[in-house]
């Protein structure tokens, strides 16, 4: 089957799709589980629906969040999600991918946590929040200019004026993500998450096997730093730790992790799992299952329609792989909450398709990333027993990660834009 645009007047054409590629896509018309509390550490989320993060391009300065930064996210919490993965928040300024995303730093602290308490009044305090704390790495840029700071040379992904790392330096940084987790606590998130995941640093890391010294070569040097900061972190502060972890890159081998290394379309889980293994060993309990990396597979990440690079494989692949991916995660470490992702594309049979996965013990909680975007209701109409609508469902257009990504303007839905001028 070709990549084509979605197409399904109702879930038969799906699951009979679905069949065609070999792959089985869970499915049930009852969404009744998504409605039901989960508990994450000693905080019971009231559902199963989990809002994931993008990034708005859309903070102060200072890295602090803007007026329409807390209004992103009260919007989401006014509508019902148990839970809300806040965007990528830079741990320190050399590694913030722009100038207006999100930094969180002593200084500015008491903004976020207004944020916070702002995201919990529009909730009726019953919100889950987890601050998403990352390093862009070979994305990094500042103040305008692209400044790559990268773990290795990549031959799939190269980029101009790259600066290599070195070991001191990310020594250094682990103690930045620890302050960074340290704030988190202090602003009164619920958790934090150490990103792993979408080419980022600590993601690039992972696939590092032709870097020399402390954080290449072996898979123990790899997994280093991330390891490193989850200990040190559990070691001064009491804030749950997740990760948002790339189980599969969709790069070439050997710049890409958990990829077979003679046909990159393919996965090699071996180190994703062991890694998966270890993280529960340490006391993480809470793991966001994805894959892709932006600049190479984004298609890996968020299957979509149009507006983004060639796919190599049908969007139902991709959503198959992510299944496949948080099925192993739970079966690898069973005392995780496990976040499932790639529901978007679905459009209404998103949230069965995450009923049946839940039901089937393959992961716990539903995210859902551009459908907040563009259909800000999405949790409500689920929650409601209604179900969600065909004419509000995200279209997949790649619209928004474009203006973010390619323009450098402020997070939005283009289309629900378009909608709101009629």
């Amino acid at each position: 089957m070709k990549v084509q645009p979605f197409r399904f007047e109702n879930v038969g054409q799906l699951c009979e799709a679905s069949a065609q590629l070999g792959m089985e896509l869970p499915y049930q018309a009852d969404s009744k589980v998504l409605g039901t509390p989960i508990k994450i550490g000693d905080k019971t989320v009231k559902n199963r629906i989990l809002i994931q993060p993008i990034e708005g391009f859309d903070s102060n300065a200072d890295g602090s969040p803007s007026e329409r930064s807390v209004a992103r996210y009260c919007e989401m919490a006014r509508n019902g999600a148990g839970a809300i993965w806040i965007e990528s928040v830079s741990v320190n300024e050399e590694g913030r991918s722009n100038g207006a995303q999100l930094w969180i730093t002593r200084e500015n602290v008491g903004s976020f946590e207004k944020m916070n308490q702002a995201i919990q009044q529009a909730g009726d305090g019953d919100v889950y929040t987890i601050l998403q704390l990352t390093h862009s790495g070979r994305y990094s840029n500042p103040h305008g200019t692209p400044r790559p700071v990268c773990a290795f040379h990549s031959e799939s992904i190269p980029k101009e004026n790259e600066r290599i790392i070195t070991d001191e330096e990310l020594e250094a940084l682990e103690e930045d993500y620890v302050e960074a987790i340290l704030l988190a606590q202090q602003a009164g998130f619920d958790a934090v998450d150490v990103r792993a995941c979408h080419g980022y640093l600590i993601n690039e890391l992972f696939a590092a096997v032709n870097r020399p010294g402390r954080y290449g070569g072996s898979f123990e040097n790899r997994v280093r730093m991330l390891l490193n900061i989850i200990d040190k972190a559990k070691s001064r502060c009491s804030i749950v730790i997740g990760v948002r972890l790339n189980m599969y890159d969709g790069v070439p081998y050997p710049d890409g992790w958990g990829v077979d290394h003679e046909d990159p379309t393919k996965m090699d889980l071996e180190e994703p799992l062991k890694l998966v293994r270890l993280l529960n060993a340490r006391g993480v309990r809470l793991l966001n299952v994805s894959n892709g990396i932006g600049a190479y597979s984004p298609f890996v990440i968020r299957p979509y329609d149009t507006g983004g690079l060639e796919p190599f494989e049908p969007q139902l692949a991709g959503i198959n792989r992510m299944l496949t991916c948080a099925r192993l995660a739970k079966q690898n470490a069973p005392d995780m909450i496990v976040v499932g992702s790639a529901l978007t594309w679905l459009r209404e049979f998103g949230p069965g398709v995450a009923a049946a996965a839940i039901e089937k013990g393959w992961y716990d909680i539903a995210g859902f990333g551009r459908q907040a975007l563009a259909y800000p209701e999405f949790s409500r109409d689920i929650l409601s027993g209604d179900g969600m609508r065909r004419s509000r469902c995200c279209v997949t257009c790649c619209g928004c990660t474009n203006m973010i990504k390619k323009q450098g303007k402020m997070l939005r839905c283009v289309m629900r834009e378009k909608l709101s001028k009629n």
